[in-house]
């Protein structure tokens, strides 16, 4: 026990330092930064984003044609200048630079060595404890159906660490970063907290370590034919289904049926909404079907006018990006203190939320 948790120390030593442990690799983690726009494995790569303002388009097309009060122009209606400006974009967009450098240098290879870990351990208990033998060679057929199954697996833990994030306290004392957001641009998904990162990992690490052992022997050409440029064939799909639409103002819905498979942008954005009637609802991130599962799915009309942000926050406390990393750990810590005194942490979700903590 005490040698695994040495080796694992030394991994996350490892990865947290290996992009400042040369000047080579310095100038390959912001290469990573740049590359953000043009690698299909970024949510942001041009294609995809390309996709997500054709989706815009042609909703901007039905709303002039159904004689909806719409913009003026196509720009004015994707880019409003109220939305844009507004000081929580501001924040939004200070936020990103900041935290994009800190994930390249330090998150992300943190991360790495929690998968690392999780290909260990999963190899230890499957090969070394249950005695499993790795398949050797898998038909195209079963590639696909098992690349679409650990991407439905991996999305469903984030949905998991979603529902975590909101329903235990402390968590939701980091998550509030999030949702402090007033108004929403494709840049509010990135104003999340680095802790998030690490609750959603530890979930999903036994379903990165069940793809480590799975895929070990499998040939590499074989895997292939599932990828393009380095992702999944499934995620390479998803990344044209509009995603960055769903921090935005655009209510887009994509219809009853898609409503319930995919996080459409009118399914997100009533997750941030201020109404009680939409709180604890739609966890999904990529998938909006377990949310349909286990009763947390709700669809507004697409014409309902929805708020964003917190129920009586202090507005204060989420003005700057340096209370946005360190405020979540003085309301922990409060909390904490509080628990010590006054028993566990069992308030509602309704309750913190009113509380703004």
């Amino acid at each position: 026990m005490i040698d695994a948790v040495r080796w694992f120390l030394a991994r996350v030593a490892e990865y947290s330092l290996s992009a400042v442990s040369s000047w080579d690799n310095f100038t390959a983690a912001i290469g990573e930064v740049l590359g953000t726009f043009t690698r299909l494995t970024s949510g942001l790569a041009w294609p995809y984003l390309l996709a997500s303002v054709t989706i815009a388009g042609v909703a901007y097309r039905l709303s002039r044609k159904s004689h909806v009060p719409s913009a003026p122009s196509f720009s004015a209606f994707l880019f409003p200048r109220g939305v844009y400006g507004h000081p929580s974009a501001k924040l939004d967009y200070r936020f990103y630079l900041v935290s994009a450098l800190l994930n390249v240098l330090l998150i992300f290879p943190m991360l790495a060595g929690i998968s690392v870990l999780a290909g260990r351990m999963a190899k230890a208990f499957l090969i070394g404890y249950l005695a499993w033998n790795p398949l050797v060679t898998l038909p195209a057929p079963g590639l696909f159906a098992a690349a679409l199954g650990f991407y439905l697996l991996h999305d469903f833990m984030n949905y998991c660490a979603h529902l975590l994030l909101h329903k235990v306290p402390l968590l939701w004392s980091f998550h509030q970063v999030h949702h402090s957001a007033d108004v929403l641009t494709p840049v509010s998904a990135y104003r999340a907290h680095p802790l998030e990162f690490f609750v959603s990992a530890i979930l999903r690490a036994p379903v990165i370590g069940l793809a480590f052992v799975f895929y070990e022997n499998v040939p590499a050409q074989d895997v292939a034919i599932t990828m393009i440029s380095g992702i999944s064939l499934v995620g390479f799909i998803y990344g044209f289904s509009g995603p960055h639409l769903q921090h935005s103002h655009l209510p887009i819905s994509y219809g009853p049926l898609l409503d319930r498979i995919l996080v459409t942008p009118l399914v997100h954005q009533t997750h941030h909404s201020l109404d009680p009637r939409h709180h604890d609802k739609n966890f999904g991130v990529k998938f909006a079907l377990w949310d349909w599962l286990f009763g947390t799915l709700c669809l507004p009309d697409r014409h309902e006018s929805l708020r964003f942000g917190l129920v009586g926050s202090n507005k204060d406390d989420f003005a700057t990006v340096g209370k946005l990393y360190v405020g979540p750990f003085q309301r922990a810590g409060g909390l904490i203190r509080g628990s010590l005194t006054s028993g566990p942490l069992t308030r509602s979700q309704d309750a913190v939320r009113s509380e703004g903590l």
